[in-house]
């Protein structure tokens, strides 16, 4: 069943896709000849993140029904998100060759290089920042080279700041005056979400030529649970984001299936893979393999959350997700008993930036921040459950 039965919103979805069927073209062609409302459909595709990919298909079936106000608006926008990608994908290539000549091993793993993963060409995917892994003894020496090369961390720390940074998060980040971003991460996600193998990944690395340059990349089995990592860490609000699960699926056809699923069971992690499949393949229909996908849904906490996910994802409102919704969307998540009493512990016990920017400690009271927190969590939250208003949305993964 399509969510929220709206002509706009079937058009999204058949032609927001990595790889778009011919035999849908009848379908797309009776929907835009169809009494549609186009501001809406340029605000949900903008919303999602899917112009890019919108436009392509939509070129590849037929414009002449499509108004030329709305042609020219898409084309406009469309424009301008492949400057930024160009723009973005040129300053990749520019730091990687400083890193590399630093000695520094560096691994982009979205913007640039999961666009040509999932979609062939860095102008189908839009990207505000560029992120990259790096091992945690090599984060100190990569803001040091990124600060001589005019970026700023943000926020500023200090140098036992920044130690507790690199101890208790997963990812430092950089901006400067051209608005360009770098998130540099040691881990794909903080102790308090699902914990993704990092050692093992440097040997599993390939290869991807971008702009005559090879780069460094994840293998495509750890890329896509990556990928489902990020999505579950954004409650999947974008359609964008599972494209981009999507995409991996229809184009990198040699993924070893049985590799992720090894992987992820041993990680406790089969769900966060699970949900990410089941909403590519009932919303874009992607093509998992029949046993893998059999596996995810019969799992009836995948299967419900999946439900409930594909129907927000069209909500006129999108519903604000805030710290109580995260701790129970991570709580449900879990597969094994030990992991559910341990994200609890650790998401009310482990300091986060907010701490130690809030109340400056000198290195020797820094012990102190495990008995703050959960003070200053339930100061936070406690009054706004009490009072009935919700927690700021995404909270529970920022804070």
């Amino acid at each position: 069943m399509m969510p929220n039965e709206r002509p706009e919103n079937e058009l999204l979805l058949r032609l927001a896709r990595p790889v778009f069927n011919v035999a849908w073209a009848e379908r797309v062609g009776d929907l835009v000849r169809g009494d549609l409302d186009w501001d809406y459909l340029i605000a949900l595709a903008d919303r999602h993140g899917v112009i890019p990919l919108f436009v392509h298909n939509l070129n590849s079936v037929s414009t002449e029904l499509v108004p030329l106000q709305v042609l020219s608006k898409l084309r406009d926008y469309n424009q301008e998100n492949t400057r930024q990608s160009l723009l973005l994908t040129a300053e990749l290539l520019r730091l990687m060759e400083l890193l590399k000549a630093n000695g520094i091993q560096a691994v982009p793993f979205k913007g640039p290089t999961l666009a040509m993963r999932a979609y062939g060409d860095v102008a189908l995917r839009e990207f505000s920042d560029l992120d990259l892994l790096v091992r945690t003894e090599d984060v100190s020496k990569v803001r040091k080279l990124l600060v001589g090369e005019g970026f700023k961390p943000n926020p500023e720390l200090s140098g036992t700041q920044e130690a507790a940074l690199i101890r208790f998060d997963c990812a430092y980040n950089f901006s400067n005056q051209k608005k360009v971003m770098f998130d540099v991460h040691w881990k794909f996600a903080a102790p308090h979400s699902f914990a993704l193998e990092t050692n093992g990944l440097w040997d599993r690395l390939e290869t991807l030529t971008i702009g005559g340059k090879q780069l460094p990349t994840l293998s495509v089995e750890d890329l896509l649970q990556v990928i489902c990592l990020h999505g579950l860490t954004h409650f999947w609000e974008r359609l964008g984001w599972i494209c981009d699960v999507a995409g991996l699926v229809e184009l990198q056809k040699d993924i070893d299936w049985d590799s992720v699923i090894d992987s992820t069971a041993r990680q406790g992690s089969r769900r966060v893979l699970s949900l990410g499949l089941v909403l590519a393949a009932e919303l874009l229909e992607a093509s998992v393999p029949p046993e893998v996908l059999q596996i995810a849904q019969n799992d009836t906490v995948v299967s419900a959350l999946a439900e409930d996910l594909k129907r927000r994802l069209f909500a006129d409102e999108p519903s604000a997700s805030g710290i109580i919704d995260g701790a129970l969307l991570q709580l449900r998540m879990r597969e094994r008993k030990r992991d559910r009493i341990g994200v609890g512990l650790r998401l009310a016990a482990t300091p986060r930036v907010y701490d130690w920017m809030l109340i400056p400690l000198p290195k020797w009271l820094f012990f102190l921040y495990y008995l703050l927190r959960p003070l200053r969590l339930a100061g936070k939250y406690g009054m706004k459950l009490l009072s009935g208003s919700r927690p700021a949305k995404n909270e529970v993964m920022n804070r």
